[in-house]
């Protein structure tokens, strides 16, 4: 018997095909079946809710920073085929509403393609209800809607990420988190990693996809990306912990040097991967260097730093108009907005290429010294930003309890080349 998880990764110039290979190589139909035969309800009754990355949208000229409408809608026909007609595609609103109008869910949704022709749009910080967590949460917010569903999908975008290196299927849960301002919420009083993790604990995911048909890297991956890639990738499995590993192996990562993937493995166990399809690394894929991450994680924890420069480095679709109205502010917006696009482009040329890695992991040369002198001015900027704007919240490590057995400290460092566990 094969107890591994199946991820399939599928490179074609269709991604509408490659959606469908890998909803068969992986079983999602004959799981969805079964979820809902356990559940006892009817199929009218059973709620399907999809978790794509919409809020980071800000322009219809960059395909790369949100999951495409399109190939979400060819998802819920497939479902909705089957007799499925319960959909809804959740999405929380972020940061953007401190900055610019018209930045709730469906208004943004609906802007950027989505039709709404099968299914609902559904903003989860407008239907947001207590729930209790326990623990270090405690007491905190969830959509209603992904706290009633019956069968849970996150259905990432391929990024980079300035401050955890990749955002894929563990960090689109994060966007479920219904809070607005997650820049006050999450990164300055709590972080953003641990309550994403016990979101999973209490409304576990049910199936991960990664639309990397156009992919977002460098230091800008996360919001905007001048020169996207046509990575043309389709990417899901039954465990997203799973499909989340091998998109970060995909971006030629060590899964590990990100910490909600750690924190994640940590309480849930890492699976073994039987990883199906296409299993080349992307072509000219820029990551992001371990010190600007070290920084910017700091950095994040100080709101009225972090909170300017998320204004100052927006770009934005004018139907999103700012809230900001002084001159010098939108001029400097300008500016700044301008020198990305042009780091972006050199990104493109590929002058940076330090891959991050896991503490203790065998590493790349040159990439010890940078990660040395990371550790160095870390706290040197975690003082230097208290002395400025005396704003940070002390806040300890997270410690996750674990799910299920952990394997015995030296047994996880597998080789990079196969999936953990495997013989």
């Amino acid at each position: 018997m094969n107890d591994k998880t199946r991820v399939a990764a599928v490179r074609s110039d269709h991604k509408f095909s490659s959606l469908d290979q890998v909803l068969a190589q992986t079983g999602f139909f004959e799981l969805l079946e079964r979820t809902w035969k356990d559940s006892g309800k009817g199929k009218a009754d059973f709620l399907i809710a999809i978790k794509p990355n919409i809020m980071m949208a800000y322009s219809k000229e960059d395909p790369s920073t949100i999951t495409d409408p399109e190939l979400v809608e060819h998802f819920i026909d497939r479902i909705v085929e089957r007799g499925f007609d319960n959909v809804a595609v959740v999405e929380s609103q972020n940061a953007y509403g401190n900055w610019f109008h018209n930045r709730e869910v469906v208004t943004v949704a609906r802007h950027f393609g989505y039709s709404e022709r099968n299914y609902r749009l559904v903003d989860l910080t407008l239907e947001m209800v207590p729930h209790d967590y326990g623990g270090r949460l405690g007491t905190h917010g969830v959509g209603a809607t992904w706290r009633d569903a019956d069968f849970r999908i996150s259905f990432a975008k391929n990024k980079t990420h300035f401050s955890c290196y990749f955002t894929l299927t563990l960090k689109n849960i994060y966007g479920c988190l219904p809070v607005q301002d997650k820049f006050k919420a999450y990164h300055q009083s709590r972080e953003f990693d641990w309550p994403t993790i016990e979101m999973l604990k209490h409304f576990p995911c049910h199936f991960g996809l990664i639309d990397a048909v156009w992919s977002a890297d460098g230091l800008l991956g996360l919001k905007a990306d001048y020169s996207p890639r046509h990575t043309k990738t389709i990417i899901g499995g039954e465990n997203i912990l799973a499909v989340e590993w091998v998109g970060a192996k995909k971006m030629g990562l060590d899964p590990y040097c990100s910490r909600i993937f750690s924190l994640a493995a940590t309480a849930f166990g890492m699976p073994e991967v039987e990883w199906l399809g296409d299993r080349s690394t992307y072509e000219d894929w820029v990551n992001v260097i371990p010190l600007i991450a070290e920084l910017l994680d700091v950095g994040e924890e100080y709101y009225v730093y972090a909170n300017w420069l998320g204004f100052m480095s927006s770009d934005m679709d004018p139907a999103f108009p700012p809230k900001v109205t002084h001159r010098i502010a939108r001029l400097m917006r300008r500016v700044v907005t301008w020198a990305l696009r042009l780091l972006s482009r050199f990104e493109a040329l590929r002058i940076f290429q330090i891959r991050p890695v896991r503490p203790g992991a065998g590493q790349p040369e040159g990439v010890e010294i940078t990660r040395r002198f990371g550790r160095l001015v870390r706290p040197l900027t975690r003082r230097g930003l208290m002395n400025v704007f005396d704003l940070a919240a002390s806040v300890p490590a997270y410690q996750v309890e674990p799910l299920a057995e952990q394997p015995k400290a030296g047994e996880r460092a597998e080789s990079e080349e196969r999936p953990p566990g495997a013989e």
